[in-house]
């Protein structure tokens, strides 16, 4: 199981700035998932901090996924098109001018 911190911040680079500095490690070495968003409030009333999970260590599992089986398909075969009838719009026919 990969291991994890969860760290707050001003907004969601503080946070993983901190969590960064705690671990001693850089960006490429760990995956973030932002918990919560900074909300600011109304004139500061209601503001929170971003919270993040930053995750360390080695992955589970195997590095690669297993291809999946491969399945043999058999070709098809195509079947010849009927064609419909075609419909024959009605000829309107003018009636002679006086």
């Amino acid at each position: 199981m990969r291991d994890y911190i969860d760290v707050t911040g001003k907004n969601e680079d503080e946070a993983i700035t901190k969590a960064l500095a705690q671990l001693g490690l850089d960006r490429d070495d760990v995956s973030v998932e932002v918990l919560e968003r900074a909300k600011s409030g109304f004139l500061g009333i209601g503001a929170s901090p971003a919270k993040i999970r930053v995750y360390y260590g080695p992955e589970e599992g195997p590095a690669e996924p297993e291809p999946a089986p491969a399945v043999r398909e058999e070709p098809r075969r195509e079947e010849p098109r009927r064609e419909e009838p075609r419909r024959e719009e009605p000829r309107r026919e003018e009636a002679p001018k006086p």
